[in-house]
C-alpha cells in the first residue's frame, strides 16, 4: 500500500514539474519577460560571453537583464526545438553592438528563464 502511494505521489510531482508554461504558438510580436535564474547563468538565452563584452568596452553585467520585456522578432522551428530572435521592447541595445539575442524557447520556458 505504501509503495502504491509513493508511486502515485511521484507521478503527481513529475506531472507538476513538466506542466510548466510551454510556448505553444509563439508568433512575431509576442512579448515575454526575462527572468533571472538563481546563479545568473542563462543556459538557453544565447548571450555574448563576458570576455567579449569587456573587449567591446562594456562592463560585463547580466543582472540588468532581470525583468526586461522582450519582443519576438522571428521564430524558427527546428528538430532541436523552437528558436526565436528577441529584441527589447524599449528599442535599446542589450549590450554594445547587440540589438537582438537568440533563445531556445522550449527550454527557456521550462527552466524559467523566460515567462
Amino acid at each position: 500500500m505504501r509503495t502504491i502511494f509513493l508511486f502515485c505521489f511521484s507521478l503527481l510531482i513529475s506531472g507538476l514539474s513538466f506542466g510548466q508554461e510551454q510556448p505553444q504558438n509563439v508568433k512575431e510580436g509576442d512579448v515575454f519577460t526575462i527572468n533571472s535564474s538563481s546563479n545568473l547563468k542563462y543556459e538557453f538565452l544565447k548571450l555574448p560571453k563576458l570576455n567579449m563584452l569587456v573587449k567591446q568596452g562594456e562592463r560585463p553585467n547580466y543582472k540588468k537583464l532581470n525583468g526586461l520585456e522582450v519582443e519576438v522578432v522571428s521564430v524558427e522551428k527546428t528538430k532541436e526545438g523552437t528558436f526565436a530572435v528577441l529584441k527589447r521592447t524599449d528599442d535599446e541595445d542589450f549590450f554594445i553592438h547587440r540589438k537582438t539575442i537568440k533563445a531556445n524557447l522550449d527550454k527557456a520556458f521550462s527552466y524559467g528563464e523566460l515567462k
